[in-house]
């Protein structure tokens, strides 16, 4: 997950390739001029490239910001706030509540958290890790409900949720994926493929995993892990678009897109 000092909201634009294909001119002509075919050329750039477009962001109150959940359910946004140590077990963790339009609700909503990282929403609960362990907070109440800890933790950093609420939380330090489910964590996949596993996302058959350098997938019958996407980069956050299509940040201020089939597309660069 990608620390920062400001939250920003962004969103996705495909642009559609109107422009591709399409024979300038009479249909009559044997050939395009130069002027057109550096038309066609220039439109299909333009139409070609998806772009990621701000739209708000906050004051300068968050800290340590490291994640960001939307809760479909409440329409409110959830923010990690680790502001101490990643690592350290202080309690100065904190989660805030913003509105869908960026307005900070509730700066210090849920807190006594050590150094909250990934989050997901499931049956009316949020659900955080932090360092060792599996936070579940009631949403209703804003209470943490209870702390489910993960044998051999280090850094638990993301989490994803799938259909059946079960939760899976990656440790990119101890190189395992744990499993929360009917109260029960467990160290559930462990390989010599995991290098730095951090982002993840379920689909209706498979855990995807993000890790450095390429996009796992594994059946949440278990079993060994195969690549999906290759020569991604270093993954921090991962999330499906659409058409087989992912975007991914990384820990140096990237955002790309990622599709198996594809190269990579850069879509954002912070570092400038």
């Amino acid at each position: 997950m990608k620390k920062s000092q400001i939250t920003w909201i962004l969103m996705i634009v495909f642009a559609s390739f109107l422009g591709c294909g399409q024979q300038s001119g009479n249909s009559g002509e044997a050939e395009e001029t130069e002027e057109n075919k550096a038309q066609s050329a220039e439109m299909e750039s333009k139409t070609s490239k998806p772009e990621l477009i701000s739209k708000w962001s906050t004051d300068r109150v968050m800290k340590v910001p490291e994640s960001v959940c939307y809760d479909p359910g409440n329409e409110v946004l959830y923010v990690a706030n680790i502001q101490g140590n990643p690592t350290a077990k202080d309690g100065e963790g904190f989660i805030s509540m913003l509105s869908t339009d960026g307005e900070v609700l509730d700066l210090e909503w849920v807190t006594g958290i050590d150094a909250p990282k990934g989050m997901g929403v499931h049956g009316g609960m949020l659900y955080v890790t932090n360092i060792d362990e599996i936070v579940e907070i009631d949403i209703a109440s804003g209470e943490v409900a209870n702390r489910y800890a993960c044998p051999g933790a280090q850094f638990a950093n993301d989490i994803a949720i799938n259909d059946a609420g079960v939760v899976f939380a990656s440790d990119m330090s101890a190189n395992k994926i744990y499993r929360l489910e009917n109260g029960q964590v467990e160290a559930w996949l462990e390989s010599d493929m995991l290098k730095s596993p951090n982002g993840l996302f379920t689909t209706a058959d498979h855990l995807m995993i993000g890790i450095d350098g390429s996009v796992l997938k594994v059946g949440y019958e278990g079993g060994s892990p195969e690549t999906h996407v290759s020569n991604t980069g270093g993954i921090d956050g991962l999330e499906f678009v659409k058409d087989g299509y992912y975007i991914k940040s990384d820990w140096t201020g990237h955002i790309h897109l990622l599709h198996p089939e594809k190269e990579k597309q850069l879509i954002l660069d912070t570092t400038d």
